[in-house]
């Protein structure tokens, strides 16, 4: 009570409204609207958006804050970014737009329009307002075939496509709910009109034909700025019995092709905006330029550093950006589980225990953060403790029947377990779901451990050779390689592949490459990844080395 007593009067001459993103706020009224609908907000809350809004995107100091909103009154700091966390508690996806000044104070980044007519203050002013860059609408698919059926099946996955594309995307990214984009069925619209319309930056739209035993999608992802085609794509599918199998790889493959595209796009459009203004980027670039440099498919050493560099400068800004502090995790796991085999013990733990932290804060910022559940599974693997990874990553897998990561990360733990014939089987379905993705060359290699764990040699090679045409910087592959082949009777190309993996890594212990994760200090032999360890040894036989 006493708070909306001292809330602060709006100006005579103050604009009847700003208007930014999806939101609209009626300052003589004191309400903030997130399209149209009422977000409910303290009134000193409200007292530092209207400071915050005003001051046209400079820094506001902590204690010019202080001062405009509680003026007279003598109180602690921690108030004013409890205010703070309230206001970015209610912006959501787009709390970043409340950017922190390290040391300073605050600054609004987001386009604002000003709105001085109150006739002017409806739904549409706000939709004028530019569009979240990482925005996007999926329009409904069209079902292709005789019968209502197919119409429905169409629709389904649209639903789904809809769903898990907002759980792919990174804290910032906007989807349009499907009542939205359900507008769109009965009448064709351009993608430009779209984009003005529902303030999204990109449209994607599909088709669906169904025939006989066989299944086509037609896929396209459209700049909602220009109506130009950013990508296309189409692929089929054996048409089985099981119709919520089929969706679940179809929603999969759309979701992993079009995910990384969009945050790539949004990635450019920072990078341009870097180049122009240097170090005057949000917490969000980072965060997104951080995202993009970690998932190129064929990361080398200098994009991991980069992507490392770009969190950092996220979390300089905003030191509460899960996804940054997610993305810092990851990068803590990459350089255990995938990185050179670290000397000292302690080095190792302190690396993982980085990572922990990482995870932890992103999880306590925002419960149930998909990013830092994700990288606790690697950290789980990188810790030797396999049968809890697999539990975990059986209950993500619930929410999630696509996540090609998640399967991965089962088919690693049970080879490292030694049951290669039940990891052999979640590496296939990761390439189901994910045979035009990037990163496809990691399950791709389990696959071949795998394969070489059962004695299928001729199979190995096929699925290594694949893996490195995925990614041939990985050295480790090449020595796998090297090690099918040997058990094949191949030892020309052993020896020659061999060569390869010794070139990059002169010092590398075989006993160090034959488990998927890097052995574990104290760990002890493991069951999986005996018969590579004979294979590794055949092929550097064959070297002479």
């Amino acid at each position: 009570m006493l708070d909306g007593f001292n809330a602060l009067a709006a100006p005579a001459d103050s604009p009847d409204a700003y208007a930014f993103g999806r939101f609209l706020l009626r300052v003589r009224e004191r309400v903030l609207l997130e399209e149209g609908v009422s977000v409910e907000l303290g009134s000193r809350a409200l007292d530092v958006l209207l400071e915050l809004l005003a001051s046209g995107g400079q820094l506001l100091t902590k204690e010019a804050l202080l001062d405009r909103v509680w003026p007279g009154v003598i109180v602690e700091e921690n108030n004013l970014q409890v205010q703070i966390s309230a206001l970015r508690r209610a912006l959501g996806p787009f709390r970043d737009w409340i950017a922190t000044v390290p040391g300073r104070g605050y600054r609004f980044t987001a386009p604002v329009t000003i709105i001085a007519e109150p006739t002017t203050v409806t739904h549409a002013a706000y939709a004028a307002a530019e569009a979240p860059a990482l925005s996007v609408l999926v329009l409904p698919f069209a079902g292709r075939g005789e019968g209502k059926a197919h119409q429905w099946f169409a629709d389904a996955l649209t639903d789904s496509i809809t769903t898990d594309l907002a759980r792919a995307l990174p804290r910032g990214g906007a989807v349009a709910a499907q009542v939205t984009a359900d507008t769109y069925r009965l009448h064709a619209a351009d993608a430009r009109e779209i984009g003005r319309s529902q303030r999204v930056r990109y449209v994607v739209e599909g088709s669906v034909l169904v025939v006989s035993d066989s299944v086509r999608v037609n896929l396209q992802l459209i700049c909602a700025d220009t109506g130009a085609h950013l990508w296309a794509d189409r692929f089929d599918l054996p048409c089985t019995g099981d119709v919520l199998a089929l969706q679940d790889v179809i929603v999969g493959r759309v979701v992993r092709s079009i995910a990384p595209r969009l945050i790539n796009a949004d990635a450019d459009r920072a990078e341009r905006a870097e180049r122009e203004r240097p170090g005057g980027g949000t917490a969000e670039d980072y965060t997104l330029l951080g995202w993009s440099a970690f998932c190129r498919g064929a990361p080398l050493r200098e994009h991991l550093d980069l992507a490392r560099a770009y969190f950092t400068r996220a979390l300089a800004r905003d030191a509460e950006h899960a996804d940054a502090l997610a993305g810092i995790g990851m990068l803590a796991v990459k350089a255990v589980v995938e990185g050179a085999p670290f000397d000292d013990a302690a080095a190792r733990d302190a690396k993982l225990a980085e990572a922990d932290e990482m995870f932890q804060r992103a999880l306590k910022l925002a419960p149930g953060h998909y990013l830092a559940l994700k990288g606790g599974l690697g950290l789980l693997r990188a810790r030797g403790a396999f049968d809890d990874a697999i539990i975990a990553a059986k209950a993500m897998l619930a929410r999630n029947p696509a996540e090609v990561f998640i399967h991965r990360e089962l088919g690693l733990n049970l080879l490292h377990l030694g049951r290669a014939e039940e990891a052999l089987d979640w590496f296939r379905r990761a390439d189901a779901f994910g045979a035009s993705e990037p990163m496809r060359w990691i399950w791709l290699q389990g696959e071949g451990r795998a394969l070489l764990e059962l004695g299928r040699d001729i199979e190995a090679v096929e699925a290594l050779r694949l893996s490195i045409a995925g990614n041939p910087t990985f050295a480790a592959t090449h020595a796998l390689l090297a090690a099918a082949l040997a058990m094949a009777g191949q030892d020309d190309a052993a020896r020659a592949a061999i060569t390869v993996f010794r070139r990059a890594e002169p010092d590398a212990a075989l006993e160090y490459l034959a488990q998927p994760t890097p052995l574990l200090p104290a760990q002890g032999p493991l069951p999986g990844g005996r018969r590579v360890l004979e294979g590794l040894r055949r092929a550097e036989a064959l070297s002479g080395a």
